[in-house]
């Protein structure tokens, strides 16, 4: 059986950030404060929200803010924003169901990748754990 979850590896304000978890069982994507500093993000500049978040651990909490990040898979851009949390993580950002959608992607924990569509050439975005890591368009 199966149960490995999908990682993938992008690029944000010129930083490569790996350890990004795929996931479509919530709607918000997540930002760990953690991350952004490491970004050197100038934390006065969160957008202030009244967002509550419940953790995989049904607690709630409140988001310090949220954040527009321009991030990059592969040769694609894309505008995101993120609700940022003071939280411990196993991941560096988390893109869930918003994301998955505004993409159009189609994301497989089994075969540890991710495809979508972008300026008419189908991409696949490789999971950090496959064999091939990275991307690829497909022809």
């Amino acid at each position: 059986m199966h149960n490995k979850a999908l990682h993938v590896t992008i690029m944000c304000r010129d930083k490569i950030i790996n350890r990004v978890l795929i996931d479509d069982g919530f709607g918000l994507n997540i930002c760990p404060l953690s991350t952004l500093r490491q970004l050197k993000f100038d934390l006065g500049k969160l957008h202030q929200n009244q967002v509550n978040v419940r953790g995989f651990d049904r607690l709630q909490r409140n988001t310090l803010g949220a954040v527009n990040l321009d991030i990059q898979m592969g040769p694609a851009e894309f505008k995101v924003e993120f609700q940022v949390l003071d939280i411990n993580t196993s991941y560096n950002l988390l893109l869930r169901r918003s994301f998955i959608h505004m993409v159009g992607a189609v994301p497989s924990t089994l075969h540890q990748l991710m495809k979508f569509v972008w300026k008419d050439q189908e991409l696949v975005i490789y999971g950090e754990g496959s064999q091939s890591n990275g991307y690829a368009p497909i022809c």
